[in-house]
């Protein structure tokens, strides 16, 4: 299994990077309504930038064990 560095928006695939670029570019009541979707399953991802821990990635929604891609472990 990988992380998803990838997602499609509006039928194009895009990286993690571009993605936080279009959510930081839109106003904040309309991020939640961007759609981003998994490049395996076509679930609704969400972008997240990079931290201590983990490189920028995306992560499902709603949690889907059949996507060959994974949501990154959380070491707390």
């Amino acid at each position: 299994m990988s992380i998803a560095t990838q997602c499609k928006f509006f039928g194009h695939i895009i990286t993690v990077e571009k993605a936080l670029a279009i959510r930081d570019a839109a106003p904040p009541k309309e991020r939640m309504s961007l759609i981003f979707e998994c490049i395996k399953c076509g679930n609704l991802v969400r972008p997240y930038n990079a931290g201590d821990r983990c490189a920028a990635h995306f992560v499902h929604l709603s949690r889907n064990p059949q996507c060959q891609i994974t949501d990154p472990p959380k070491n707390y």
